[in-house]
């Protein structure tokens, strides 16, 4: 039809193409004679309305984004999509256009919060990995140790100058050993040498072993904000983000930036078969405000050892239906990294075995007892359960 018909736009042979048969890119000499009827019909119809100046300001939604605008109803994106008809053209570009406008924005402020957490990130990877490194070289502190008591045992037949010691290593059933020393150096020197740097390894791996946990840690949660970014809706949900990220130390604040009153934006919320409120936190500061206002009857859900936001299923101090649970399940599983998998393990347990260590990043705790789930994300449920 493009080719073949003046004026005819993609959007128009899609929607002819639909209207007739069903599907988006149905070919014209793959249709029966009654599919074709069909077709010549919808083309006279058309020209009908071009006629006729019979024209409506016409557009279709999905999840809040504009996908197209028209002239005529436009069907082929299914009950999944929303419909919006106005009363004048002009009204219909504004709205549009100011949403593909904010739609950009919104898509500009993620890829800047993307950017600046995955450096973060990556920095953290390096620091660890050199971390990692130097604690490897703390691991044979053993070996100076033994140099400095060996070096001791064996001070009456040594003498300043030496290179190197050769003596039985009593620790090793007598066998030879040889340690190397400094020319420069008496042996008691030579002694004191190996116990400091040994005294010097022990404190590293210490504090080595400290800073890798940290920087673990941090590495997780951005990852975490990562994930948030990805699942973030709207400028507002960017903002609460950003606002964290510069509490955690990972942006920068500009100047004497004011904040601002801004109202925190709600938790996503859902309703089980049951009937069941569900509530799942959009953002670490959220995930955290959820489950410390959660009755610690309610059930609180993640995905076992994989990024995603906390889920409270409220149980009204009552005992949840499998069902309920399940279908909480499965909101986890899908506001998560696991959201393309399948037989996805989620843990659940009561809110009063969750716990915040101290000091710990937002949206990180603990939980000392649970049940486990396995459950497959489907977004026809989502969709199902979702409270508008």
């Amino acid at each position: 039809m493009l080719d073949g018909y003046f004026g005819v736009s993609p959007l128009l042979a899609r929607e002819l193409a639909f209207r007739t048969a069903g599907e988006t890119d149905s070919r014209l000499f793959s249709l029966d004679a009654a599919r074709k009827r069909r077709f010549w019909e919808k083309i006279v119809d058309f020209q009908g309305c071009v006629k006729e100046n019979r024209f409506t300001p016409y557009s279709v939604w999905r999840d809040g984004k504009p996908l197209e605008f028209s002239c005529f109803p436009i069907e082929q994106y299914g009950a999944g999509a929303e419909s919006r008809v106005y009363s004048a053209f002009s009204d219909l570009l504004d709205d549009f256009y100011e949403s593909r406008e904010r739609q950009e924005r919104i898509r500009q402020r993620g890829a800047d919060l993307v950017r600046a957490a995955a450096n973060a990130r990556d920095r953290l990877r390096r620091k660890l990995a050199m971390q990692e490194k130097d604690y490897a070289a703390t691991q044979d502190r053993d070996a100076l140790r033994l140099g400095g008591e060996l070096i001791t045992a064996n001070l009456y037949r040594m003498e300043k100058g030496q290179r190197k010691l050769t003596c039985e290593n009593y620790y090793d059933e007598g066998r030879e050993i040889e340690i190397l020393l400094d020319p420069l150096l008496t042996p008691q020197e030579n002694a004191a040498k190996y116990f400091k740097r040994y005294a010097k390894a022990k404190n590293a791996e210490r504090y080595l072993k400290e800073q890798m946990e940290i920087a673990r840690h941090d590495a997780a949660y951005l990852e975490s904000v990562l994930e948030e970014i990805a699942e973030a809706e709207t400028e507002q949900d960017f903002n609460d983000i950003r606002a964290e990220l510069k509490d955690a130390g990972f942006l920068r604040q500009k100047g004497k930036e004011k904040r601002g009153l801004q109202r925190p934006t709600k938790p996503r919320e859902f309703r089980t078969t049951a009937g069941l409120r569900v509530l799942v936190g959009r953002n670490n500061r959220q995930n955290d405000r959820l489950t410390h206002d959660a009755d610690r009857r309610d059930l609180w859900l993640h995905t076992q050892k994989i990024h995603g936001s906390h889920v409270i299923l409220r149980t009204d101090g009552g005992e949840p239906d499998r069902e309920s649970i399940v279908e909480a399940a499965i909101l986890a599983a899908w506001y998560s990294q696991a959201r393309e998998s399948g037989n996805v393990p989620v843990d659940f347990t009561q809110v009063k075995n969750v716990k915040k260590p101290v000091g710990a990043r937002p949206g990180m705790v603990i939980y000392t007892t649970c049940e486990t789930v396995r459950v497959t994300p489907e977004e026809e449920t989502v969709k199902r359960l979702s409270v508008k």
